[in-house]
């Protein structure tokens, strides 16, 4: 389960309690809470949920031969559901060329500068996943980080990176490797989580392109207020909530905080009790 900005896994407190109140799910399913800071930017983020996981299954099961290794559920509220989709897609050359003008082993600098922004912008899918669950994600962006709000919490966060730091002094050193529309953010370290859920943001936008892994089905749900507009739940618009080619979607009438809604809670349950009965 992964959180989203500013929050904590507290959030996830009646659905922990619905999967560990279910016999079915209990018996099939461990509940694994993410604790992660929300200021980083999201490709930095992802690369560190996935050394989060490698370090927790090499101390869990060394052998690798767990049954615990496959059938990996990702849940993810707001933020958290894009780093979930990050985690569950391969990203190719997409996301670097969006960054940069050079390919990979023609970036310069540090070897150990060079290796974080390869794992930052080349990926491939969690092994093991093999459904998400979206909650009120914004993978289309959200208006909500260029308000008032956004603005002032991008002034707040996300100024002392280490990985942005290690982009900054190769962008420094190789200036004309990186995209001119990003140069500058680049140089001076000026991305964090709020700028990543921009619309605008250049590599957000073919960040979106990214889907999970043919191997991965996913599910939506999604909040609604009457009378919102754009239409949505106040934070995340309807349309950027929703995927094409979903195994399922529902739409219920909740803020933005979608896992307070019961409907939602059940709606999980669903999800995995389905799943349950399908696993050997």
């Amino acid at each position: 389960m992964i959180h989203g900005l500013g929050s904590s896994p507290l959030i996830w407190a009646r659905t922990s309690n619905a999967i560990w109140g279910d016999p079915l799910l209990r018996q099939h399913f461990q509940v694994w809470h993410v604790v992660y800071q929300t200021n980083a930017p999201l490709l930095v983020t992802r690369r560190r949920m996935k050394q989060y996981l490698d370090t927790a299954f090499n101390a869990l099961d060394p052998e690798g031969d767990d049954a615990a290794r496959q059938g990996i559920v990702l849940i993810g509220h707001s933020m958290g559901g894009v780093l979930a989709k990050l985690l569950s897609a391969d990203s190719g050359n997409a996301l670097w060329s969006a960054a940069f003008n050079v390919p990979p082993d023609h970036l310069q600098g540090a070897s150990a500068d060079v290796d974080v922004i390869r794992e930052t912008f080349l990926f491939s899918h969690y092994p093991g996943i093999n459904q998400v669950i979206f909650m009120a994600a914004p993978h289309h962006g959200s208006p909500a980080a260029d308000g008032w709000l956004g603005r002032l919490m991008n002034r707040l966060v996300g100024r002392r990176v280490p990985e942005m730091k290690a982009l900054a002094r190769v962008a420094k050193a190789q200036p004309m490797a990186v995209r001119e529309e990003l140069r500058e953010s680049y140089q001076q370290s000026r991305l964090n989580s709020i700028a990543t859920l921009r619309a605008a943001q250049p590599v957000r936008r073919v960040g979106e392109s990214l889907m999970p892994h043919p191997g991965v089905s996913y599910h939506t749900i999604a909040g609604y207020l009457h009378g919102e507009h754009p239409p949505g739940n106040g934070v995340v618009p309807l349309d950027s909530a929703l995927l094409p080619s979903a195994a399922s979607t529902l739409v219920i009438d909740s803020d933005h905080y979608v896992y307070q809604n019961s409907k939602a809670v059940d709606e999980v349950v669903r999800i995995l009790s389905q799943a349950a009965t399908t696993r050997p």
